[in-house]
């Protein structure tokens, strides 16, 4: 059996102080009186926390109260310094781990910081009672410089008061010169978005290695085993063809945003942020035998650009009987994926927006649809315009849909909630535009601050969290149907 030890467990620890912060004097917005919307339908804010006025990036919601591991939400951020009112320090942008108990008032526990100025840990994963310890874990990103890994969290201790934090391991590479000359080593270029399983133990990730193209427009599929999380045992890679240095140059960026994974049904699925590539991986080798070194195997692959824009998150989603009308009953159930872009830059000749694929055969996969904002003066507001993401899990888990609602980020046009009840007939039926407070930052030079919604998530009750890349904050929302 092969097996990669990298090095034992790092012993040093966080220790932070505890406090409860209270991230607006005027709570009337759980009353009915909402001081932060600048404009909304259907939607309402529950709660707000300014993150200290840090730039953020990826939410992750995770609660487990049964089982007494709290409600929580994780937050990723950009480079950048703040004040910690935790700590009364100066931090580097790292981590955070918000309270989210009481909705209304979600309260700082822990800023776990980086550790030198420029690195950005804008994405994160947890799991909770793993191992046979049963102890609860956190792992983000660590591009900085030339350092490009993933650093993993013993958070057990989290709500302990001071909280105490402790670094378990990290993943810095790959073992060199595995399976062929010249491919493997420490990560390059990039170390982004990534997807653990507690299930399978494997942690899926967007990284480039020695013997694949670099630079920041470049990415691919990394698989490593975490069941020790002290000691990552490489797993597997994938890739397009062309990503390979020695393969013929493809004259065109590949580089996989994410992972999002359905290892219930054996798949993987990603968006290639340059490039406009939907990828589907079929995993169900890996997964049967999960410490034995294999590479996925590509399902279907589909071009979006042109005349497309770099796409950036895939889900799958099941139809059943007779959830689409107009369809025989025999062709039940139907498999799509949603996809939605990343815009990056405030107006373009083509729109960025989201799709919808019907997979059902996975050997003609095709689109059925598409959806972008359908009005307003975005592209005068200033920063970018257009999609990001959408809420791809729940409380943790993948999100299946179950309700056909959609959580969209639109950047300067605020959060979308999408009706995908019919996958040929996508409609808005909610929106929430928060306006900039006194922590936003400038989206351009010489211009006015601008909000830019960026990730959201959804928790154990239904709640969204969204956060925005320019400081405005974390806003708790609840789609109010009618």
């Amino acid at each position: 059996m092969f097996r990669q030890k990298y090095f034992g467990l790092i012993t040093f620890t966080v220790v932070l102080g505890f406090a409860s912060l209270s991230a607006v004097q005027d709570k009337g917005y759980a009353g009915g009186r909402d001081p932060f919307s600048e404009e909304k339908q259907n939607v309402k804010l529950i709660g707000y926390n300014d993150l200290q006025g840090r730039e953020a990036l990826q939410v992750t919601c995770k609660s487990d109260p049964e089982h007494g591991n709290g409600e929580y939400v994780y937050v990723g951020f950009h480079a950048g310094l703040h004040l910690n009112l935790l700590t009364g320090r100066q931090e580097y942008n790292g981590t955070m781990i918000i309270d989210i108990s009481d909705p209304a008032n979600p309260t700082t526990v822990a800023h776990i910081p980086n550790d030198m100025k420029g690195a950005n840990s804008r994405a994160v994963q947890v799991v909770y009672d793993y191992g046979p310890d049963g102890r609860d874990y956190l792992i983000r990103n660590y591009e900085g410089g030339k350092v490009y890994k993933f650093e993993i969290f013993d958070i057990t201790g989290r709500d302990q008061n001071p909280p105490v934090i402790t670094k378990a391991g990290e993943i810095t590479g790959t073992p060199a010169n595995s399976g062929e000359p010249g491919c493997g080593g420490t990560l390059q270029s990039s170390a982004h978005k990534g997807w653990w399983s507690p299930d399978s133990k494997l942690f899926y990730a967007a990284a480039n290695e020695p013997g694949f193209r670099g630079g920041k427009d470049s990415s691919h599929l990394i698989i490593w085993n975490l069941a020790d999380p002290a000691n990552p045992v490489f797993i597997g890679r994938a890739w397009l063809p062309g990503q390979k240095s020695i393969e013929p140059d493809p004259r065109q960026p590949l580089n996989l945003h994410h992972p999002i994974v359905d290892e219930e049904n054996g798949r993987l699925y990603g968006g290639y942020h340059r490039g406009g590539n939907v990828v589907s991986f079929d995993i169900s080798g890996i997964l049967a035998s999960p410490l034995i070194p294999s590479d996925p195997v590509l399902v279907w692959h589909v071009d979006t650009e042109p005349p497309g824009r770099g796409t950036h998150t895939v889900a799958p989603i099941v139809y059943n009987y007779p959830e689409i009308p107009n369809f025989w009953k025999d062709a039940f159930p139907r498999r799509y994926v949603l996809v939605i872009d990343e815009a990056e830059r405030s107006c373009d000749p083509v729109r960025h927006k989201l799709y919808m694929f019907d997979i059902t055969s996975e050997t003609a996969p095709f689109p059925v649809e598409t959806w972008q904002v359908p009005d307003g003066d975005f592209c005068e507001k200033g920063g970018r315009f257009g999609p990001h993401q959408f809420a791809e899990t729940v409380n943790g888990e993948l999100n299946n849909f179950k309700d056909k609602i959609a959580w969209v980020t639109y950047f300067n046009a605020g959060v979308r909630v999408i009706d995908i009840s019919d996958p040929y007939n996508i409609k808005e039926v909610g929106y929430y535009i928060p306006q900039p407070n006194e922590n936003t930052s400038a989206a351009e030079p010489r211009q006015p601050p601008v909000i830019q919604m960026n990730d959201i998530d959804i928790d154990h009750r239904g709640l969204a969290y969204a956060s925005d890349r320019m400081g405005t904050g974390l806003f708790v929302l609840k789609y109010i149907t009618k």
